[in-house]
């Protein structure tokens, strides 16, 4: 999987060069490759490719289509693979943006196929020149299939975040997410730090911590268990000139957290 990564760091100094030709339109792209490790006891690595493609028309109307693809090694003889494929369609004004998201996500693994799609809106308030509000919520279905047998059912995730922009190039940000399914459910709190380090070539360097809760439940049984994840990872915004600080590449470029589903309670980006 570390080809993978590599092949992402790659690929974000190739998208360089589309980077000018981007800022020449109302389309505008972000790429990004990361690694998470849980610290606690149980072990285990995650390593993420994501991309985002966002385009306006008809003045503060756009929409965006993101995908991606994620392998989870939890020790249990073979990697978890996550895909992933979605869209939004958004408002923006200089106030902030409302979105309404659709994510699907796929993942087989010895013998057990998972899909879930989530379906849900978000939106982000510029509280300040230094300050974004951003809440989420929605909902989710689950189909599930092993050894000729399946099951379906639907659930839920709620989310909300602070970000303080302590620079215009370093944004330091805090969330709290909840997802529900199966009887189950999962809590994460993080805190996450990005810092665009150079504006001419618009490459940011992110990372942070994660706190994630699972509790699962059904059959007269139930079990829980915690996480403690660090992660970090390199990002290349595709939107606007040499100029453009990283505040305002997030606020006029993809849409980020609001239009994320919580997947597994893990960092994807």
């Amino acid at each position: 999987m570390r080809k993978v990564l590599l092949a992402s760091v790659a690929s974000l100094a190739l998208g360089v060069a589309f980077a000018g030709a981007a800022s020449a339109s109302d389309i505008s792209g972000t790429l990004a490759g990361s690694y998470a490790n849980d610290t606690s006891n149980s072990g285990g690595d995650l390593w993420n490719v994501d991309g985002a493609l966002t385009g306006r028309f008809g003045g503060d109307w756009g929409l965006e289509a993101v995908g991606g693809y994620h392998s989870l090694d939890a020790g249990i003889g073979s990697n978890l693979d996550i895909w992933n494929v979605g869209g939004s369609a958004f408002w923006a004004s200089v106030n902030g943006r409302i979105a309404a998201s659709i994510n699907y996500y796929s993942t087989s693994v010895s013998g057990v196929d998972l899909h879930v799609t989530s379906y849900g809106a978000g939106g982000e308030w510029y509280a300040g020149p230094s300050l974004t509000v951003a809440l989420k919520g929605g909902g989710n279905s689950s189909d599930v299939s092993a050894f000729g047998a399946s099951a379906s059912e639907g659930g839920g995730y709620v989310g909300g975040m602070l970000k303080w922009y302590a620079m215009p190039n370093l944004a330091l940000s805090g969330s709290v997410d909840y997802a529900g399914q199966f009887g189950g459910h999962a809590t994460s709190e993080t805190i996450k730090g990005e810092w665009l380090f150079s504006q001419s070539l618009p490459v940011a360097i992110y990372g942070g911590y994660e706190h994630a809760d699972l509790n699962s439940s059904g059959f007269g049984y139930s079990a829980g268990s915690a996480g403690d994840l660090v992660f970090v990872g390199l990002k290349l915004y595709m939107n606007g000139d040499g100029s453009g600080t990283l505040v305002d590449r997030q606020r006029n470029g993809s849409l980020g957290y609001i239009a994320q589903a919580p997947v597994l309670g893990l960092p994807t980006d």
